[in-house]
């Protein structure tokens, strides 16, 4: 599904990504740790083609991110991210901060996209919010909300990062449950986090970066 090859990324003398290289498969649940600096996040930039890496090649389903060294937007559909923050638009409504991209980016008519968003929200059982705005929504319904947002793509990989901060025990077992869902339909998930326990409670592999390299 995923395959990342000998990825390097300097900014200037100093070098954030040494030789990183790694598989992962339909369905698989990744957890990416290490301390804060180590490269973590600069490896799911480049991922995402958000950056650039200087060396290596990124490739999903056979796609490399790079096309004659630019953005391949073939590959661009592939990848989706539910970020810590969450980053839903306060003044629109749930079923507006879901068929946002795919309408504005003239993917889908506004009525395909939103009978997708309505399945989604369906699939995650919180169809009876979509006319609500965020600002009316619990932590886990908002979270749910940005899944549903990353999903209405059909992402090949879905990233999230640190989906457990300041989250009790409870809510932690609802993200498990619902990173778990997401992954029984064959999307490969890649969690950003510093809890190990949360990776332990998945069953997760996981992969350290310590100063650049997995260690």
């Amino acid at each position: 599904m995923l395959k990342v090859t000998n990825l390097y990324k300097s900014f200037g003398s100093q070098t954030v990504l040494n030789d990183i290289s790694f598989e992962l498969a339909s369905g698989e649940i990744m957890c990416l740790r290490g301390k804060s600096g180590a490269g973590k996040t600069t490896l799911i930039r480049c991922i995402c083609n958000l950056d650039k890496a200087d060396t290596g090649t990124i490739a999903i389903n056979g796609i490399e991110s790079l096309e004659n060294g630019k953005p391949n937007k073939a590959y661009q559909n592939t990848v989706g991210m539910v970020s810590q923050g969450l980053d839903l638009f306060p003044n629109l409504t749930v079923m507006d901060n879901i068929t946002l991209a795919p309408v504005s980016r003239k993917l889908m008519t506004k009525d395909e996209a939103e009978k997708n968003a309505l399945a989604l929200l369906e699939s995650l059982e919180i169809k009876d919010k979509a006319d609500s705005y965020p600002s009316r929504l619990s932590g886990g319904e908002r979270q749910r909300v940005a899944v549903a947002r990353a999903c209405i793509l059909s992402p090949s990989v879905l990233f999230f990062d640190e989906p457990t901060s300041a989250l009790d025990i409870d809510s932690t077992r609802e993200v498990a449950k619902l990173i778990e869902d997401i992954a029984s339909r064959g999307i490969s998930v890649v969690i950003i986090t510093h809890d190990e326990s949360f990776c332990n409670m998945l069953g997760a592999r996981q992969i350290v970066i310590e100063d650049g390299r997995i260690a």
